[in-house]
């Protein structure tokens, strides 16, 4: 966007003029000299670009003086919504929020009116708009204004039988599933589904063909919250179907797989209950199978893997075999992935605890290394805010025992770490790392490390037992 070739003009007479960056910006106007430009802080969070003097706004950016030209330019409402769409772009690109929301919501707001006049063409455009303005809501943290936001886009619906009005149905759901209001969410999600049945079965498909699935997965989520287990199974199945087809028809992701991994494990967890663990074990592998075959997605391979690995150490209290190995291919791919959001680092440190159980117990470094990796990324986690206690305060009372042997700097490092996030020494010895991706609770690696400890964990603990010696 910056290396788009824009005119600078002169702030006081309009004529081109020269930008000169380095310690300070100013504009060189060959009749009224230089005009220093500043930054200035909003008392909305936002930021701006004024003149040092008069502190009228002055834009600095190339996409968005571009932008703002096409503004000036446009000589009717739809060169208009063009150009104000591209500007709410450009200030979002360019980190001015607030700005592009307000945008936004003027462009909104002329693509109704628009609409309103006659212009069917707009009303899908306005359908389209709608989520956006309400991903500005959603990314400031009000829930209640994007609700509020799709509420109105879907009074306007009328007699509108698009994908994009059943897209805005479920972006509604999910906001009112956000809220914890399940009857609308449920409520929107049921009139999404029929809407999307009738408009994929004429090919009206819209951007995305995994809607019909993502409908599935919600309304299964939602109906077993209230205990209509039958109901979660056919949507269940539903969804795994609609999944299926979709690697026949529609382009393939590592998201889209990673979902078809979930969905088939569900079902899975399905058949276990009904103990069918044959059938169980089938999807398992054939999750696995199915992923392995497309090239290129990694981390989907190794979300599969992963969840075999999980449901395999539930089923027997011996390591199954190549566990190892498997760990080995799920640990990197996992690790590779660019941004890891809460759930992969959940997943590394899930992996990391498997191949420290596969270690001997006299392997200090590696064991050491695994725990480490899993300690790493659920503090991560802890930092995002949501993290599963009981798993942190498990492996961090095993990555401790460790450290206790050869690495008392780290340890105190860690101790520290854990106290910030109100984790005291009595909190880590109530921690059992058994439980932890090993429901038989068979006794592990680090357990037989702890035993032979010869001195009690330093810290705290070990605090009170010198005062209490005193």
């Amino acid at each position: 966007m910056s290396g788009e070739e824009v005119e600078f003009t002169c702030p006081k007479c309009g004529k081109v003029a020269e930008l000169r960056s380095g310690y300070e910006t100013s504009v060189i106007c060959s009749d009224c000299g230089e005009t220093k430009i500043i930054m200035n802080f909003l008392s909305n969070g936002d930021i701006e670009t004024v003149t040092s003097d008069t502190g009228e706004y002055y834009e600095l950016e190339p996409s968005v003086r571009s932008a703002l030209k096409a503004v000036g330019e446009a000589t009717d409402d739809l060169a208009k919504v063009d150009a104000l769409s591209l500007l709410s772009d450009r200030y979002s690109e360019t980190g001015r929020e607030i700005k592009a929301e307000d945008l936004a919501k003027e462009v909104l707001s002329l693509m109704l009116r628009l609409a309103n006049d006659g212009d069917e063409r707009m009303r899908a455009r306005y359908f389209n708009q709608v989520p956006i303005c309400a991903a500005f809501a959603i990314a400031r943290g009000d829930n209640k204004e994007a609700m509020d936001i799709y509420s109105n886009g879907l009074d306007q619906v009328g007699d509108s039988r698009t994908v994009e009005v059943a897209s805005m149905k479920v972006n509604y759901g999910f906001i009112c599933m956000m809220r914890k209001d399940l009857i609308n969410s449920e409520k929107a999600f049921k009139e999404a589904l029929e809407l999307t049945k009738e408009c994929f079965a004429r090919g009206d498909v819209g951007d995305d063909p995994y809607l019909l699935a993502t409908i599935y997965d919600s309304l299964r989520l939602i109906v077993s919250k209230n205990n209509r287990m039958q109901e979660a199974e056919e949507y269940m199945s539903s969804a795994l179907e609609e999944r299926r087809r979709l690697l026949k028809t529609a382009s393939i992701t590592s998201a889209r797989l990673i979902e078809l991994a979930d969905s088939m494990g569900f079902v899975a967890e399905s058949e276990e209950r009904k103990n069918h663990p044959e059938e169980a074990s089938a999807l398992m592998d054939e999750a696995v199978n199915i992923i392995k075959g497309y090239e290129g997605h990694k981390d989907a391979y190794a979300y599969a893997l992963l969840n075999r690995a999980k449901y395999r150490q539930t089923k027997s209290p011996e390591i199954p075999e190549g566990f190892l190995e498997e760990m080995n291919v799920i640990i990197p791919a996992l690790d590779a992935v660019a941004i890891k959001d809460k759930r992969t680092c959940e997943n590394l440190a899930q992996a990391y605890m498997f191949r420290s159980m596969t270690r001997d117990p006299n392997d200090y470094d590696d064991l050491l290394d695994d725990l480490k990796g899993a300690y790493d990324n659920l503090y991560t986690v802890a930092q995002m805010g949501d993290v599963n206690e009981m798993f942190l305060m498990s492996v961090a009372h095993s990555y401790l025992v460790l450290l206790n042997m050869k690495d008392h700097d780290r340890a105190k490092e860690v101790r520290e770490e854990l106290m910030e996030l109100g984790i005291s020494q009595s909190d880590l010895d109530r921690a059992s790392r058994g439980t932890i991706g090993n429901v038989n609770s068979k006794k592990t690696k680090i357990d037989m490390l702890s035993s032979q400890a010869a001195k009690p964990i330093p810290g705290r603990r070990l605090r009170r037992q010198i005062k209490h010696k005193e």
